[in-house]
C-alpha cells in the first residue's frame, strides 16, 4: 500500500493535465511506455534486494553494484530531490486549505509540516498507519472514478454520449508524433515512487520478502489505475476541456454531471499532497540516515530515540522544506523555480544507476555461476532496452520545451556540484573516525580504528 500509495499523488490527479493537453489520446501510448519502464526498474530493484537484504534501500544496491563514490551521489541527490518536493507539497496543501481556513499562507505551511513531522516522530508505526490509510482513500478515488467512467461509457448513467479526444480526429495526436515523447518525462516523474518500497522494507521485519512481493504485483497494479483512469478521460472528456493545471478527473466528473465534484477531488487532492509530505518526510530520514551510516553524512544523523525514530534526520529534511516553503512565498519566480528545476531530474539520474547497478551485479552473480531468487526478465535485452529508454527520455527533455531543457540543464549543473563536493569531501567523515552503525539496534556510531577504514580507500 506504502508502494502503490507513493505513486499516485497529486501529479496523477493534476499533473496528467499536460500530458494530456500536449500529446491528446497519443498520451495513453505515453503512460503505457512509461509504466513498462517504472516496472522494470522495480523488477531490477527487486533482484538486487532480494539478493542482498541488509544492504539498505536502492541506494546500498547502487553503492554495492557502481562502488562508494557513486553510492554518495546517488543518495544525496534524491535526498535532495526529496527535501524540494517537501516544501513544493506544504506550499500545494496549504493552497487546498487556505479557503477554509482564516490563517496567513505561511502559518498553514508551516502548521501542515509541523502535523506531518509529528507524525513521522512519534515512530515509524505512525508514518505506516497514515500513509496506509492515505492510500486506502486515493485507491479508493480512482476505483469510484473508473466505476463511474465505465457506467457512463456503456450507458448505464445518463449523459452526453462520449465526446472525448478518440472520438476527433484533431484529438488522436494533435501536436504531431514528437509529443507523444515529449511528455514521456513528465509521466515518468509522476510515476516514480516504486523505489520507496526498497526504503520502507528496511523497517519491516522481512525486508527481502516484502520487496519481494511488492516488486511481483504493486507496479502491474499501478499500471492498470493509470491506464485505465486515463483511457477513460480520454474516451469521456473533449479534448477542448483539458486544461494544464487543473485536474483532468474533476473536468471528467463534472462535464458528465457528477454533483459535488469539485469538493470532493479537493479533499482527495488534499489527501494526496499530506501523502506526500508523509512519505517524503520518512523518506529524506531514512535515506540521511543510511548515508550517515556508510560516513558518506555525518554522524550525528545516525542518532534514534527509543522508539527507533531517527529524529535528527527528520528535523534536517523538514528544515529544508521549511526553507523552500519560505523561498516559495518570498520569491516565487527564478529562485523558486530554480530550486525546483535544478532537481526536476534527479529522480531519472538515480534510475539510470540502478539499471547500470542491476546490469553489473547480474553480470557478476552470472560470472560465479549463481541464479537471482527474483530474475529480471530478458536480461540483458530488456535490462539495456531499459537503460536506452531512459536516456533517451533524459535527452528528449532538452529538445522537448523550454521548461524541460531548463530542468535538463540546472538539474546536470546540480549533479556537477554534487560530483566535486564529493571529490573534495569523500572519506571525510570516515577519516575523521565515524563509523558505520549496524542496522539492527544501534544507537550511536562507534569510532573505527585504521584496519576498518582501510577498505574504504
Amino acid at each position: 500500500m506504502i508502494s502503490i500509495g507513493g505513486v499516485i499523488g497529486a501529479s496523477l490527479f493534476v499533473g496528467s493535465a499536460t500530458a494530456l493537453s500536449t500529446a491528446g489520446a497519443g498520451a495513453l501510448f505515453s503512460y503505457f511506455l512509461c509504466g513498462l519502464l517504472v516496472m522494470c526498474v522495480t523488477r531490477m530493484l527487486g533482484e538486487m534486494t532480494v539478493a542482498s537484504p541488509g544492504k539498505g534501500s536502492f541506494v546500498g544496491q547502487i553503492r554495492r553494484g557502481l562502488g562508494l563514490r557513486v553510492g554518495f551521489i546517488a543518495g544525496w541527490i534524491y535526498w535532495i530531490m526529496w527535501a524540494t518536493l517537501l516544501g513544493l507539497e506544504a506550499i500545494a496543501a496549504a493552497s487546498f486549505l487556505s479557503p477554509y481556513l482564516p490563517l496567513p499562507y505561511l502559518v498553514i505551511e508551516l502548521l501542515v509540516i509541523g502535523i506531518m513531522t509529528g507524525v513521522n516522530l512519534f515512530s515509524v508505526r505512525g508514518y505506516g498507519e497514515f500513509e496506509y490509510w492515505f492510500s486506502v482513500l486515493k485507491i479508493t478515488t480512482i476505483v469510484v472514478f473508473i466505476l463511474i467512467g465505465l457506467s457512463v461509457l456503456f450507458g448505464m448513467k445518463g449523459a452526453a454520449s462520449p465526446g472525448g479526444a478518440l472520438f476527433s480526429a484533431a484529438g488522436l495526436i494533435p501536436h504531431g508524433l514528437f509529443t507523444l515523447l515529449a511528455v514521456i518525462p513528465g509521466i515518468m516523474l509522476s510515476m516514480a515512487g516504486s523505489e520507496i518500497t526498497t526504503i520502507a522494507a528496511c523497517d519491516s521485519s522481512d525486508p527481502a520478502g516484502n520487496v519481494a512481493r511488492s516488486t511481483r504485483t504493486v507496479v502491474l497494479r499501478i499500471m492498470i489505475f493509470y491506464l485505465i483512469s486515463i483511457g477513460l478521460i480520454i474516451f469521456l472528456l473533449p479534448l477542448s476541456r483539458v486544461v494544464p493545471g487543473y485536474s483532468p478527473f474533476l473536468s471528467t466528473l463534472e462535464y458528465i454531471g457528477v454533483p459535488f465534484a469539485s469538493a470532493m477531488m479537493t479533499a482527495v487532492m488534499l489527501i494526496a499532497t499530506l501523502s506526500a509530505l508523509n512519505s517524503g518526510i520518512y523518506i529524506t530520514s531514512r535515506i540521511l540516515c543510511e548515508l550517515a551510516e556508510n560516513g558518506d553524512a555525518p554522524v550525528t544523523f545516525l542518532q534514534r530515540n527509543a522508539k527507533g525514530t531517527p529524529v535528527r534526520a527528520i528535523l534536517c529534511g523538514c528544515g529544508v522544506a521549511v526553507v523552500v516553503a519560505l523561498v516559495g512565498m518570498v520569491a516565487p519566480g527564478r529562485v523558486f523555480g530554480f530550486l525546483v528545476s535544478a532537481s526536476g531530474t534527479f529522480i531519472l539520474f538515480d534510475y539510470v544507476l540502478i539499471v547500470v547497478a542491476h546490469i553489473r551485479l547480474r553480470r557478476a552473480c552470472m560470472a560465479r555461476g549463481e541464479t537471482p531468487a527474483l530474475p529480471m526478465w530478458g536480461f540483458p535485452f530488456l535490462s539495456y532496452a531499459t537503460l536506452g529508454a531512459l536516456l533517451a527520455t533524459l535527452v528528449t527533455m532538452f529538445f522537448a520545451t523550454e521548461h524541460t531543457r531548463q530542468e535538463i540543464v540546472l538539474s546536470t549543473i546540480s549533479l556537477g556540484v554534487i560530483i566535486v563536493i564529493e571529490n573534495i569531501s569523500f572519506g571525510r567523515w570516515r577519516r575523521n573516525g565515524y563509523a558505520q552503525a549496524a542496522r539492527a539496534g544501534r544507537q550511536a556510531a562507534v569510532p573505527v580504528g585504521a584496519s576498518d577504514t582501510s577498505r574504504f580507500s
